[in-house]
Formats: structure tokens, sequence, C-alpha cells
């Protein structure tokens, strides 16, 4: 008991004596679950510190800045999924998608998300895009499936339709970075090039964190202390800094990564025009979900080069895509180092080719020629590693005090879904006990 009290005395002198590196609450990340937690806890006057891996990017959807954002990481052989390093999170690339939390289920783990998920169809810009803003080939590939008897629908957008000049717009689309505007309007203190290794403990109490400040050349360690602490770094980087800080059993069963791919053709005198990828979507049996992939055309551009497939990249306006994904079982292992592995079972590959065969039927009936697949590479959310119940409790916190997990690698593995809208809710059902608490 003596040596415990010495232990907390010299903790609290060392933040005392460290005053300026002292906040109520340290968010680790800026993505849609960072930002509204810091923007929630911020506008209550707290002292809030939030550490972003990624610069503070002005982001345009063009080539070169979506190459400075990006950072692929592997899941095993032939198989990655990709986020940005940036303010914002991965927010700054994704298509805009919105789907929604089903509030049993989360109910069942004893999280009532029914007032936050309200708030956040409240705050976000939640609504189907009207056949006048979707393009031509997003038509194309709706008059074709429905004449096929597939149930091709609309989905709810996270777009500002408000802003829209023309048929698309970047900026139109809902990002965290706005949330992080907000918050440092507020007063919120966010540091941008930091890397958090380490979690700073008093026995089983959570009380600041190390990171390396890379802003500069080379880089330096820099410790930062606070009552509470959210770990918010992502699907991919949030499971290692949790076994890092001794909760050794994450990702024991390994994780799920929902893989895919894109199928893309040329339709003659189609006259494609930059729209919003994933605007509309169809499940079919087995759990294979198709899905419009008519990305912009920088992002086309980029992808079609990759594959030297020099017709598709000159023809952006005769492109037309479908994109398959399935839902795979947990399994596969993440090492010491973070590295992620697994393989697609021979199951997952039977569905894949099952969504193919329909993607491909589906754009020759729209007309489409030279078809090709792009190739088993891509994967959707990663998740399965922290569970609610196990690793978290139903306030959020860790089985480490004081330290909380809100962002998307604690979602249930039923919820394989396009995750911002589950995870701002998440993040003002937690900012609210936060701000209880603190």
């Amino acid at each position: 008991m003596i040596f415990g009290l010495l232990s907390t005395l010299k903790m609290t002198s060392k933040m005392k004596a460290n005053n300026e590196n002292s906040y109520d609450l340290i968010v680790v990340g800026s993505g849609a679950c960072g930002a509204t937690i810091a923007r929630e806890v911020s506008a209550t006057g707290k002292r809030v510190l939030v550490l972003e891996r990624g610069k503070s990017t002005n982001m345009r959807e063009t080539a070169f800045s979506m190459i400075s954002v990006m950072d692929e990481v592997s899941l095993g052989k032939g198989l990655s999924t990709a986020r940005a390093l940036t303010t914002g999170g991965s927010t700054s690339l994704y298509f805009g998608v919105a789907n929604y939390p089903n509030l049993d289920t989360y109910r069942d783990l004893g999280i009532d998300l029914d007032k936050s998920f309200d708030w956040a169809c409240d705050q976000l810009p939640l609504a189907p895009l009207p056949d006048s803003i979707i393009g031509n080939q997003t038509i194309r590939l709706r008059d074709s499936a429905q004449s096929l008897g597939y149930d091709w629908l609309k989905n709810d957008m996270m777009v500002d339709q408000s802003l829209l000049s023309s048929n698309y717009s970047y900026e139109a689309k809902w990002k965290a970075k706005s949330y992080m505007d907000d918050a440092l309007q507020n007063g919120c203190t966010l540091v941008n090039q930091a890397l958090v290794f380490e979690v700073i403990k008093d026995r089983n109490r959570a009380v600041g964190v190390k990171y390396l400040d890379k802003s500069n050349r080379g880089s330096k360690s820099v410790e930062v202390f606070a009552s509470k602490i959210v770990i918010a770094a992502g699907e991919l980087a949030t499971p290692l800094l949790l076994r890092r800080a001794g909760i050794q059993d994450v990702a024991k069963h390994g994780f799920f990564c929902d893989p895919g791919y894109a199928i893309y053709g040329l339709v003659p005198n189609l006259e494609a025009t930059d729209t919003f990828v994933g605007s509309m979507s169809c499940v079919i049996e087995d759990d294979i979900e198709l899905g419009d992939a008519n990305v912009p055309r920088a992002l086309h551009r980029l992808m079609m080069l990759s594959k030297f497939k020099l017709r598709h990249w000159w023809k952006y306006s005769q492109s037309i895509g479908i994109g398959v994904k399935v839902k795979d079982e947990i399994c596969g292992s993440m090492g010491d180092d973070g590295t992620l592995s697994k393989k697609v079972s021979s199951k997952e590959l039977e569905k894949l080719a099952k969504g193919e065969k329909v993607a491909i039927k589906i754009l020759e009936n729209a007309g489409a020629k030279h078809v090709f697949n792009f190739g088993l590479s891509s994967a959707g959310h990663v998740g399965g590693m922290v569970e609610i119940g196990t690793h978290v409790n139903s306030n959020l916190e860790t089985t480490l005090e004081n330290m909380y997990v809100c962002d998307g690698s604690i979602l249930p593995e039923s919820e394989r879904i396009t995750p911002t809208v589950s995870l701002v809710s998440l993040a003002k059902y937690l900012s609210d006990k936060l701000n209880d608490c603190l």
C-alpha cells in the first residue's frame, strides 16, 4: 500500500511539474469518432488534446492529394485495405455511403444508442441522391439490374446537396475534419504527425500517452497526461495500442475484412461523369453485396494505370463498374508489431465468384464491352479484434481504468455496414458520458 501511494504521489507530482502537458482528455486520432468526441467535450470548456498521426491537409480529389494521405495496409498475401493519415482520418477519402446501426444489437450489449443515433441523424446530411445527381453510369446500372430482377436500390448518402452546383462535388461529402475545425474553435489542441506508441500507466490506470513528434526532421518522444484517454486511432492501429497497454487477448480470434473486388467495362456513348460511389447497391444470396463502383475520374485513372488498362484509363466517359464484396469469417492473426495476416477461404472465394457472375451479367446487360475483373485485392471494414463486453464495457472503457476505445475496431461482427453513422453515434454516446465525469 505504501509503495502504491508513493507511486501515485510521484505520478501526480510529475503531472503538476509538466502542467503544460496535462489535459482533461486526450484523444488519439481525429477521424469520425475522435473529431466528434473532441468537438463535444471541448464545447463544455474542458482541456482536450487530439493527437493525429497524419498531417493536416487541405484535401482535394486529385491523384497527388489522394496519394499524399493514403496508407495501404496489407492483410495477407494479395489482400490489403487503405486508410487516410490526415486530420479527419479516412472520411477524407471515403465514398460517403450512409448505413445505419441496428440499435437492438447495441441494446443487447448494454448500450442505449437511441438518443445518440437521433442526434447523429439530426447533425449529418443524410438522404438518397436524386436521379439528376447520380450520373448516367449509375442510372444505367440500376436499369440493367432491375430489368434482371435484382433489388438495386438507392442508399442514403452523407452529402450536403445544398453545396452541389453540378452532379458531383468532393466538398459536399461530410468529413470529420469539419468537426475538428469546430473543436479547435472551442479551444481544443491538435498535434499533427504525432505517432502514439505507448500508454502511460499507474498500476491499472491509464494516466497519459507517449508519442513521437515527427513534425520536424527526425523525431522526439513526448509525454502527455490526462484524466481520461480515448483511443480512436482506427480499426488498424487501435488493437496494437491496446495490446501494448497490456490487454493481451486483443485479436485472439483474428479479424474480418469483407474482401471483394471491382469489375469494370466500357459502354459506348455513355457520357459518364464524376459521380458519388456506392449511391446504389443490392444484396444477393449468401451474404454477397453488389454496389456501383463508379469512382470519380482521378481515382479511376489511378486504378486503371495500376493495372495497365490504358483503354479504360483513356475512356473514362464510357466507364461503368460494379463492386462485389462478401462477409468473411473471423480468422487470421495480428503479430506483435501489428502486422495482420489472413487467407480468404475457398468458401468465400466461391461467394465472390457467384457475385462476379451476377456483376458481369448486369454489366453486359447494360451494354458493357471489354469487361475485366480488377482482382481480389481490396477489403472493406476491418473488425472483430476488439469486443464490447470483453475488451471494453458498455461505457466503452477498457479493462485499463480511465482508457476508452471509440472507433471502428469495436463495432460488433453483425454490424458489417459502412460504419460512419454508427461511429458518430458511438462518439456522441461516449462524449456524453465523459462530460458527466470530467
